[in-house]
């Protein structure tokens, strides 16, 4: 999940202007979700879309324990087959749901459905930490799920051999009323 501590880093990282960061509340001793997210709204009104996401990119959570060593093992025993045979075989390992290959456009996307967990009400919740301390009804940017979007890159790319870069969020259940799932496409760079 983000932090301000690692969305302030990340902008420094990326050169985000000094005039525009001070627009924003980076209380480095809060972690509030209502100050994150009003930070992504501040994202969103003074950054490009493509800047908002290669931040949010970054934040990804979860980069290691189990789901890491499974993809990085899934990463040597496929090393040999093709990517659309890697991406197919994706699937297999668990909770990485099954993404789908784009060769055209030389695209990945990842469609993660949602569960129902008792806070959010909809077919589908998010399933990040900082959204489920929110009482209904709230409003959040699908920005913010860039940093989900990062955790999907970052072991893809481990499983994959390839560099990802988070182009589209076209859907989630912050932005549907908890009736979309989690959707986010990523550009094929480099394969490694």
């Amino acid at each position: 999940m983000p932090t301000l501590k690692k969305i302030k880093d990340t902008m420094k990282k990326q050169k985000i202007a000094a005039d525009i960061m001070s627009q924003m509340d980076f209380d480095a001793d809060s972690n509030d979700p209502k100050k994150i997210i009003a930070v992504i709204d501040k994202m969103d009104e003074l950054l490009t879309k493509e800047q908002c996401l290669s931040v949010m990119e970054q934040q990804g959570c979860c980069k290691t324990g189990e789901r890491d060593a499974n993809c990085k093992a899934f990463a040597v025993k496929y090393a040999d087959k093709t990517l659309a045979e890697k991406v197919e075989l994706l699937s297999t390992v668990p909770y990485m749901m099954r993404p789908v290959l784009d060769s055209v456009n030389n695209t990945i996307t990842v469609t993660y459905w949602g569960f129902q967990n008792g806070v959010h009400k909809g077919r589908n919740t998010c399933s990040c930490g900082t959204i489920k301390k929110l009482s209904q009804p709230f409003t959040v940017s699908p920005t913010y799920c860039g940093c989900c979007a990062g955790h999907f890159r970052y072991h893809y790319q481990n499983a994959l051999g390839v560099k990802l870069k988070l182009i589209s969020i076209p859907s989630s259940p912050l932005n549907t009323n908890c009736e979309g799932s989690c959707q986010f496409v990523f550009k094929i760079y480099t394969q490694v």
